[in-house]
Order: structure tokens, then sequence, then C-alpha cells
């Protein structure tokens, strides 16, 4: 691990005693861990608190750290199993929700496409999240860390605790368990439409 990495060094002077690096390693990450948490949770009052719980354990666990360990990384451990916490407590909404209740839609990229393409990205991409939703936790977290926050497999491992082959096991049993979820919609929509759900995404 570069030692010159900020949120090392931010890491380094919390153990020292510098109570401000909290704040500042809380501004640089909390984007980062809050969209993981918001994918997995699907709701943004949640979400929120993850953000707040994960950085309470990261201070907590702050002289647990070694400076060789990727602080990225660290902090998504802390934040997946906070996640994971906050599921056995009480099941999450529907991913395709916002907080009032109403499908959460990503904003245009330019604003130029045809209608019609708009609508059917946007079915697509609802009908994904409800699959990726019925997926079993782990499943769920592995596909998240995979696909959303493009980690590989033995970052994957790390984060779950799991071995490489065991995390491998996994991402498939989620991708055919998608598959089949999706199988009955992506069979009557035009196979350009296809790529995105269809692509391992490790």
């Amino acid at each position: 691990m570069d030692p010159r990495d900020p949120d090392v060094q931010l890491m380094l002077r919390l153990q020292a005693g510098d109570g401000a690096a909290l704040g500042e390693l809380l501004r640089r990450n909390a984007p980062r861990v809050l969209a993981l948490a918001f994918r997995y949770l699907g709701d943004r009052a949640a979400a929120e608190d993850v953000v707040q719980e994960t950085f309470l354990k990261l201070y907590q666990a702050r002289d647990r750290y070694r400076s060789d360990a990727p602080f990225g990384a660290y902090v998504l451990r802390i934040a997946t199993n906070v996640c994971l916490s906050q599921l056995r407590k009480k099941r999450p909404r529907s991913l395709d929700e916002g907080d009032d209740g109403e499908r959460a839609s990503e904003p245009p990229a330019d604003g130029v496409r045809a209608p019609e393409e708009t609508l059917l990205d946007e079915e697509l991409a609802g009908r994904v999240r409800d699959a990726v939703q019925q997926l079993p936790d782990r499943q769920r977290m592995a596909i998240l860390l995979n696909k959303f926050e493009g980690l590989d497999y033995q970052q994957v491992a790390d984060q779950l605790g799991l071995t490489v082959p065991a995390t491998k096991s996994l991402l498939h049993r989620a991708r055919m368990t998608l598959k089949d979820l999706l199988e009955g919609y992506l069979g009557g929509v035009p196979s350009e439409t296809q790529g995105p759900p269809g692509r391992s995404p490790g």
C-alpha cells in the first residue's frame, strides 16, 4: 500500500489521536459508502444510518488498522457488515423506490435520447433492480460489490470473508438466479437491450 495515500495518512493521524482526521475521512469517503448502502438497502435514511455507523466503527477500531491495508477496502468491509446487520433487523424496500415511495431513476445522460428508448431502459433497469433485490443476502452483496463497486474476485472475497473459489461460486449462483428471474422479460426485449444484465460482472 502506498504510504502517501491521503486516506492512509489520515488513519495514521487518527491513530495518533488527531480527532479532526475522522472528519476528513468522512468527507472523502462517505459518498462511496452511502452509494453502496443505498444500492443494498434501497432506502436513503437507512443508507445514511449506515454511513454514520460505519465511521463510528472505523473510529472504534482505529487501533486495529494496519497501514499496509488498502483503506478503501477496509472501510467498505465495515460498511458491508453494517449493511448485513441492518438487513437482519429489517428487510429493505425495493431498490426501485426512492424516499417518497416512487420509482427511483438515473438522471438522463445527455437529454437527447428518444422517449421510447428512455422508457425501455428505465423499465429494464427497474426489473434488474427488482431481480437483484430477490437474491439471497450474500449473493446480493457480492453482485453489488462486483458490479457496482467494480471489485474483483479477491476484493469481494475479502469484503465477505470468503475464499476466492467460494466467491466465484457465489457470484455464479447469483448470475444464474438473475438470469432465471429475468428470462421471461428479456425474451421479449430487442437483443440490443440485453447486454448489461447478461454480461458477467466479473
